[in-house]
């Protein structure tokens, strides 16, 4: 009597693993070490190692490893999305509130994951040549900002001009202050939450001065 055949271990943990989860899976390892390693740090035959699946299978889900930078950062722009949405909720009344905290968000991520905080506004990936996915989170997060700047509008709190110039103006400071923080040249910057916040609050306050109705 022959013996079963037997298939090739590697094939048989292919098999097994779950792949309708292995994109996202590659996306939250590759967040996972994006801030201790970089961005070249990553590579997708390494994931596939320390997930525990064959080198060839993240190549059904990414083309190359930019492919997957994209994911990242599309990550990263619907994650302030929904944190922009939900403060639409805790603070549906106050839109400078809203501000505030959408814009220490990305502050506090610039200090504590300015891997991603540069992959999404660095210039690394750009938005004019980039997949679907990415672009279209990029807008959507960007109209989430538009909304809390129409709000105060509404609310007679800030000037009634352009919403969306005045975004663009508004995220042009925070962003540029957040990217300050990550490229380390405020290099005094604390990493204690509390003193982040307060340093943020004198950003926004700043900010809130050019915006409020003269």
């Amino acid at each position: 009597m022959s013996k079963p055949k037997h298939s090739d271990p590697q094939e048989q943990q292919e098999r097994s693993y779950h792949y309708g989860d292995l994109r996202n899976t590659l996306i939250l390892k590759g967040l996972a070490l994006l801030n201790s390693r970089g961005p070249e740090g990553l590579s997708l035959r390494e994931l596939a190692r320390e997930i525990g699946v064959g080198h060839n299978a993240p190549y059904r889900h990414f083309k190359n490893k930019n492919e997957l930078l994209e994911a990242m950062a599309a990550t990263g722009f619907r994650q302030l999305k929904a944190y922009n949405l939900r403060l639409e909720l805790e603070y549906a009344n106050d839109a400078e509130a809203q501000l505030f905290e959408s814009a220490l968000y990305l502050i506090q991520q610039a200090s504590s994951q300015n891997n991603l905080f540069r992959l999404m506004f660095g210039g690394q990936l750009s938005l004019f040549d980039c997949g679907e996915e990415l672009r279209s989170e990029a807008q959507e997060t960007l109209q989430s900002l538009v909304k809390i700047i129409a709000l105060g509008q509404q609310q007679g709190r800030f000037s009634r001009e352009n919403s969306f110039r005045q975004t663009l103006a508004t995220l042009s400071m925070i962003q540029g202050f957040a990217m300050m923080t990550s490229s380390g040249l405020l290099q005094e910057i604390p990493r204690d939450p509390q003193q982040i916040r307060a340093m943020a609050a004198q950003v926004v306050d700043v900010l809130l001065k050019g915006l409020n109705v003269r």
